[in-house]
């Protein structure tokens, strides 16, 4: 018992001892010491830790992950796919509606063309159309979109292919009128960058922003009360004897891929077919 004691006041003291000796700083240097000779070995032991935590679990983690990612990014890319062609069929799908329903209401024959290319240069509007001589078309024909709205007229072509000039070209010049009225009372002009303008409107004539402005008739190939576009910005002091205005298209040539192309042969519908 008394051995006991004993050992247990040594190592009291011993601690006792020690706590002094570490308030006072005196272990400070064997403290040091003991850090720098202890640390690397610790680091070593950490890090053949990590590698075997890496070889054993995350290596087959990482190659799942990659494979699910590639399978994901797959799967994304075929999914904004089927968006970009869904999207393409609904526009086609409401082109094809209205211009059905614009032959339906006219009585029109017509040849219906897609669009295949399109001019970059911004004074030079023209289209190309999978459609040409051997089709029926001829130069000068009328060239409409969506519910008749006319976009331009046949130029040049080939057996199979035509140009288009389109409304805004700056070679581009139509015969408009009023709706209802029938008669000539201007002339829209292109001014390039998908800008026309209505010009040479007698003074006496009523013209006011939002109205319409539809192709005159007098032209051989080209009917009329086909749509062309509406009335911003009327220009023209009363004392002018023209004024002018610039028009807002109402078919954007960058959207539409199908057109179709009004045959001269049919330019007036029969009495059965009713008026445009």
């Amino acid at each position: 018992m008394k051995g006991r004691t004993r050992i247990a006041i040594i190592v009291a003291a011993i601690v006792f001892g020690t706590a002094i000796l570490r308030v006072a700083g005196a272990l400070q240097p064997v403290e040091d010491l003991l850090r720098t000779v202890t640390l690397p070995i610790g680091r070593v032991f950490a890090s053949l830790g990590t590698g075997v935590r890496d070889a054993v679990w995350t290596a087959p983690d990482v190659a799942h992950l990659e494979e699910r990612n590639t399978e994901l990014e797959a799967r994304l890319t075929a999914l904004a796919v089927d968006y970009v062609r869904l999207r393409s069929l609904e526009e086609e799908n409401r082109s094809l509606r209205a211009l059905t329903g614009f032959l339906d209401r006219s009585g029109y024959d017509s040849v219906p063309a897609r669009i295949i290319a399109r001019s970059a240069d911004p004074r030079d509007a023209t289209i190309l159309i999978d459609r040409g001589s051997r089709d029926g078309v001829e130069t000068g024909m009328a060239v409409v979109a969506d519910e008749g709205v006319f976009v331009g007229k046949v130029t040049s072509l080939k057996e199979r292919i035509a140009t288009v000039t389109l409304v805004s070209d700056v070679r581009s010049r139509v015969a408009a009128a009023s709706p209802g009225r029938g008669s000539l009372f201007g002339l829209v002009e292109g001014s390039g960058n998908r800008v026309a303008r209505l010009t040479l409107v007698p003074q006496q004539v009523a013209l006011a922003s939002d109205d319409v402005v539809v192709t005159a008739g007098t032209e051989e190939k080209i009917p009329p009360n086909l749509l062309i576009g509406l009335v911003n910005d009327v220009e023209g002091k009363p004392t002018d004897p023209f004024k002018s205005a610039s028009l807002e298209p109402l078919a954007n040539i960058d959207r539409i891929d199908l057109v179709i192309v009004l045959r001269p042969e049919a330019l007036r519908p029969s009495e059965e077919g009713g008026a445009p």
